[in-house]
């Protein structure tokens, strides 16, 4: 069977194609998807006993498998979908079987077997599935970016970002734009078809110029309460240091949860930097990081590993500065800067007394004294401090979205600017009409890509390609 030579020909494609389709890893059960033309023919071919009805349901199968050179029939349920009611606008089977990993690259291999059968699937590309979904028209833009955004995610936020994203919001900004631009381009254009009649004017120099600028005012509007993208993979760092046994660790671990690292009397029993993502109150979340304590150095190493450390801790979001309460105990203060009192479960009412006149939060790791109190001032301070840190509700702005729309402004802006100048030299009518009229048609071009009206092959073919195999 022929290889496709490019995104658009493998997409469109009516082959079949096969793969896992669940995520890797141990689990109980796992999926394995072939979707196709021929898909019931090949899985018939493969399948023990009763064979598969054309109708969108669940049956109960055993599909014949090749492994170690002996044949193994599986047990599988076979989730059937007919075309065009499939997640690809083709004939879809989604088996379900026991999760082994050498079980479920079995069945693929099946599937994909000339050896099983007269006829074969092929091995599915990444997002070969999306792709032919979007093609099909069964899955818009938003929702192929949707998708990859939640295969890519690394915490709440980003899925949370994910989902936003299919809302649409980013495409209704840009149609918004797009069916302004295009009223202004109609006047623009219908002064051109009236060129040969001097007191005809479809749209003035003055109003045009101050369309296009009110257009450009709106967007900008609209894109300054979005999320850029790469600031979702910008996480807060929030880092705690303190003297060696000034109870770092522990409250690492009360903050998380559970215990992540050793905690010891004994001074210095974390040599290194720790990073755990931390979840805060109302979705926020942080990276949380435990340094090593404060010591004069003895060699060359430690130097170097204090050193370290105190960068990591200049460079935090917010930096935890932890203090056992004692009665010569100091509060420290600084624009990032927080002091969390420790040890409150062993302090005398006169240490007690002085840290609370200091400010700070007073914690116990041991038995849980003020550590939601900790949580909620960490998830404040990610707020004031206008951070993203997880799930902010502004809808997400791709790259691609956010190129798209700056040459979209560079275009209007240039069309405004034509506008401008003729009505800086008294001219009624807004010339050259031509070339304005090219600058917004291009625009309306840009502000296509990210309406949906318009996408470039080389941008579909990035999009699918980060996508993973079986999706």
């Amino acid at each position: 069977m022929p290889e496709p030579s490019n995104w658009v020909e493998t997409a469109s494609a009516s082959d079949a194609i096969a793969a896992i389709s669940s995520p890797p890893g141990s689990a109980a059960r796992g999926i394995v998807r072939i979707s196709g033309d021929a898909t019931f023919a090949i899985v018939n071919e493969r399948l023990v006993e009763e064979k598969l009805i054309a109708r969108r349901g669940v049956q109960s199968v055993r599909i014949a498998v090749s492994i170690c050179g002996q044949r193994v029939d599986v047990p599988a349920l076979a989730l059937v979908m007919v075309a065009p009611q499939s997640f690809t606008g083709q004939e879809t089977v989604e088996f379900l079987i026991a999760g082994h990993a050498s079980l479920l690259t079995a069945v693929v291999d099946a599937l994909c077997d000339s050896e099983m059968g007269a006829m074969r699937a092929r091995h599915a590309s990444p997002g070969e599935f999306s792709a032919r979904a979007f093609l099909s028209g069964t899955l818009s833009m938003e929702e192929a970016e949707s998708i990859a955004l939640s295969i890519s995610a690394e915490s709440d936020s980003q899925l949370d970002a994910a989902r936003q994203l299919r809302t649409g919001r980013i495409r209704q900004i840009a149609l918004k734009a797009a069916e302004e631009i295009t009223g202004l381009l109609a006047l623009v254009e219908a002064g051109i078809d009236f060129s040969d009649q001097e007191d005809v004017v479809a749209i003035t120099a003055v109003d045009l110029a101050a369309g296009i600028a009110a257009v450009q005012d709106d967007l900008s509007a609209a894109v300054n309460q979005t999320t850029p993208e790469e600031s979702l993979r910008a996480l807060p760092v929030i880092a705690l240091r303190g003297a060696t046994n000034a109870g770092k660790s522990s409250l690492f671990n009360a903050l998380l949860g559970h215990e992540r690292v050793v905690t010891s009397p004994q001074a210095g029993s974390t040599r290194d930097a720790i990073v755990e993502t931390l979840k805060l109150n109302r979705g926020r979340e942080a990276l949380l990081v435990d340094l090593p304590g404060i010591e004069d150095p003895q060699h060359a190493l430690a130097e170097q590993m204090q050193q370290l450390a105190q960068h990591a801790f200049d460079a935090a979001t917010l930096q935890l500065n932890c203090v056992p309460i004692s009665v010569d105990a100091q509060a420290m203060s600084g624009p990032r800067m927080m002091t969390v009192w420790t040890k409150s479960d062993c302090a005398d009412d006169r240490s007690l007394a002085q840290a609370k006149v200091q400010g700070g939060c007073m914690t116990s790791a041991l038995n849980g004294d003020g550590i939601e109190e900790l949580r909620e001032a960490l998830t404040a301070a990610v707020d004031d401090g206008g951070w993203v840190g997880g799930a902010r509700l502004a809808p997400v702005l791709l790259t691609r979205h956010r190129s798209a729309l700056a040459d979209a402004q560079t275009l209007m802006g240039q069309a405004r600017d034509a506008a401008q100048a003729c009505v800086d030299a008294g001219r009624r009518a807004a010339e050259p009409a031509e070339i304005i009229a090219m600058e917004l048609r291009d625009a309306l071009d840009a502000l296509g890509i990210v309406a949906g009206h318009r996408t470039p092959d080389d941008v579909l073919a990035a999009l699918f390609a980060r996508f993973c195999i079986g999706k």
